[in-house]
């Protein structure tokens, strides 16, 4: 059994970069926070909205698919993308990087809980958090009220910042900066927009709880991973703490087929 896992996130010091990860950072919350560019902020979130919602006017079918998009239930559909991306190779991850892939997103989502918590509780004390777009702007289609019988989510007393967008793109700058090709993480990153499309349809997030409060969470978490050796420290200790459990498991018939067990 070999000291290492395969490097998944960085093993040395990179200031630069990671000084250059928190201003990029802090330059797009700034860009939120000047009145000015708040302004702008909401007139793109309203747009969005009106254009979005409104599609929902009718109801019918289009508003009751959306309403199974937002259900608790439907985030299984992301996390299965995930979990398949970091357990099949060739999905933007090599066959040896595997398990030590899924033990440092993790640890990876850990970071990013931390992170967004802290943005989350600052917004709040700032009073930047506030209702989501579908109790602010009228007029609103709620989906609740289109489609009673579906435990749909469509509002939220404090919006920012998005959490699915900070996992969805944390996730996709994890699989993108272990690419080759790093044109290729423009596929996760379609993927990402999508699967954040329902929250904004429905209202319960304003486009721009995502694009800055979900992207700022994303660009701090990716600096500390890829810019410092201590995730992937970390990574390493987990690693050979559960690989003999994981080799365990890699006995089982079926189980043994997978990439994530024959690396």
């Amino acid at each position: 059994m070999t000291a290492q896992a395969a490097t998944v996130f960085c093993r040395h010091w990179r200031p630069l970069p990671l000084l250059f990860g928190h201003l990029a950072a802090a330059l797009l919350l700034a860009s939120f926070i000047w009145p000015t560019g708040h302004e702008l902020w909401r007139s793109l979130d309203q747009a969005l909205f009106f254009q979005l919602n409104g599609s929902l006017a009718d109801g019918g079918d289009w508003a009751r698919f959306w309403a199974w998009a937002n259900v608790r239930a439907s985030d299984t559909v992301a996390a299965l993308i995930i979990l398949a991306t970091l357990t099949f190779s060739g999905l933007g991850l090599q066959r040896r990087q595997l398990q030590p892939a899924l033990i440092g997103f993790v640890l990876l989502m850990v970071l990013m809980f931390l992170v967004r918590r802290s943005l989350h509780e600052w917004a709040v004390a700032q009073g930047i958090s506030g209702p989501s777009a579908s109790l602010v702007l009228q007029p609103a289609y709620m989906l609740s009220e289109l489609a009673p019988d579906i435990p749909t989510k469509d509002r939220s007393g404090q919006s920012f910042p998005g959490d699915h967008a900070a996992v969805l793109l944390c996730w996709v700058g994890m699989l993108a900066l272990n690419l080759r090709n790093k044109l290729l993480g423009l596929i996760p990153l379609g993927l990402a927009l999508l699967l954040m499309l329902p929250r904004v349809v429905g209202g319960a997030h304003w486009a721009s709880d995502n694009l800055v409060g979900g992207t700022f969470t994303a660009l701090v978490t990716l600096s500390w991973a890829f810019c410092t050796p201590l995730l992937q420290r970390a990574t390493d200790a987990c690693w050979r703490l559960l690989r003999p459990l994981v080799a365990l498991f890699g006995r089982l018939p079926l189980l043994g087929r997978l990439p994530f067990f024959n690396p």
